[in-house]
């Protein structure tokens, strides 16, 4: 009797023993099984942003849109490491100068030369049946108006400084910033110095510059530029553009394939 309660204990072990591995065999299966169903597409994503950046104490950006989202899987190999792009959608963002500085241009800021006159692209003339007489009047008179703006450089590079989005993400594994569509406003201490709308926009941390692609829509006081792609150095304020435009300044129409502009839309 001793003896088959013995067999009967060693084969209650075995039982266990068995049952027991079959779970450790099964159970691999099991979380992936709920990790594939469960986990997001996406590191990280915020609804309804609301975000203000700043540098030094001092604010120089802010951005509201509908969703912010860093992509799993959205890496891309460089000769600098792993990089990854943040996605913006339809947002609005308010990119604001640091403290002009007096310009160093040596043309009188009050004027400056007629149109007809300045480096355009050759590409770069006005409509047929303008009058070149009426460019040299409004020129003078819209350089008048914008006096005391034109007196100053703008300096957006505080955009770029690793302070301004270290609290959003990890600047340091983001290459560029991806947004659409989008509206870019540029605002000195005081006032709205230059709106651009367009479908899609790269702000490539970089190489410091955004680039607009996609019916892109610049207005300055009652200047308007039209292209398909635009690029905007903010440690210069210049926008350039090496695709087909339309610029229309009051009552003229400008054309061509190539420009560059200060953030006025007066040609460079």
């Amino acid at each position: 009797m001793k003896r088959n309660i013995i067999l009967a204990a060693i084969a209650a072990v075995a039982m266990i023993g068995g049952l027991a591995f079959f779970w450790f065999l099964r159970e691999p299966d099991a979380p992936k099984d709920r990790k594939g169903a469960a986990q997001p597409t996406y590191r990280m994503q915020i609804e309804g942003l609301r975000f203000y950046g700043m540098n030094q104490g001092r604010r120089v950006v802010s951005i509201t849109a509908d969703r912010l989202t860093l992509r799993r899987g959205n890496i891309v190999f460089f000769s600098t490491g792993l990089t990854r792009a943040a996605l913006i959608e339809n947002a609005i963002i308010d990119i604001y100068a640091g403290a002009p500085a007096p310009s160093s241009r040596n043309a009188p800021p009050s004027a400056g030369p007629p149109l007809q006159n300045r480096h355009l692209p050759p590409a770069a003339i006005p409509k047929e049946g303008t009058a070149p007489n009426s460019f040299q009047a409004e020129d003078a008179a819209q350089n008048r108006e914008l006096s005391p703006l034109l007196q100053s450089e703008f300096d957006f590079g505080g955009l770029f400084a690793e302070e301004t989005f270290s609290s959003l993400f990890p600047v340091r594994n983001i290459a560029e910033i991806e947004v659409s569509p989008v509206t870019v406003r540029l605002h000195n201490d005081k006032s709205l110095l230059t709106e651009i709308t367009a479908a899609r926009a790269s702000v490539r941390l970089k190489d410091k510059e955004i680039l607009f692609t996609g019916n892109v829509r610049v207005s300055a006081g009652s200047s308007e530029l039209t292209t398909e792609q635009l690029s905007f150095l903010p440690g210069t304020s210049r926008l350039r553009t090496d695709h087909p435009f339309v610029l229309k300044r009051g009552d003229r129409t400008l054309e061509g394939t190539s420009l560059t502009t200060d953030l006025f839309l007066q040609p460079q």
